[in-house]
């Protein structure tokens, strides 16, 4: 099982170091398209910002297949087939939910790679263990599925914009790291 944990300011870091000065869904976009390789999304807190950035690009229906905004517990159950056991024994925000989401949502579009997102964005909802701010990354590809946890501050809109690209930077390291496996 691969985990991260980073705080904003690393999450932060990774972005400034990129090896390309473009926003980070155009470098997922041109290697997906190089590739010919396919994206699904499963959005909870982010609530669909993630594949609004990747269905902004043109040339976009190459690669991406669909996104899916499960905010209530229900979506999750119904829609990506989470399991109430899991809901149940670790709650909405954790890294088993979030590994279900992004592996459901890339088994039911039949996609190479997902991206899953579940947090709390606040303003209220934070708890002692996942305090606002807290939001869970899974990336799912054909061979391992990634989670990473981030802690970003600031409202809510700059909680979802960052996990959104902390959550796209994820999947372009995974990428990366499946080009070097191949």
């Amino acid at each position: 099982m691969n985990k991260i944990l980073l705080s904003t300011a690393t999450a932060l870091m990774l972005s400034l170091t990129a090896c390309s000065s473009h926003a980070p869904e155009k470098r997922v976009h041109r290697i997906l398209t190089d590739r010919i390789q396919t994206l699904a999304v499963a959005e909870s807190c982010t609530g669909g910002t993630i594949a609004a950035r990747f269905t902004a690009l043109p040339g976009a229906s190459a690669y991406f297949k669909c996104g899916v905004v499960a905010y209530s517990l229900d979506a999750k159950q119904e829609i990506l087939q989470i399991s109430c056991d899991t809901i149940a024994r670790y709650g909405a925000v954790s890294e088993q939910v979030v590994r279900q989401m992004a592996e459901g949502v890339r088994r039911a579009s039949n996609s190479h790679y997902a991206v899953a997102t579940t947090g709390i964005a606040g303003p209220t909802g934070g708890t002692p263990e996942y305090p606002v701010g807290s939001v869970w990354i899974a990336v799912s590809s054909p061979l391992r599925t990634t989670t990473l946890l981030i802690r970003a501050g600031g409202s809510r809109n700059a909680v979802i914009r960052k996990a959104g690209t902390a959550a796209i930077e994820l999947l372009e390291k995974e990428l990366q790291a499946s080009n070097k496996a191949e």
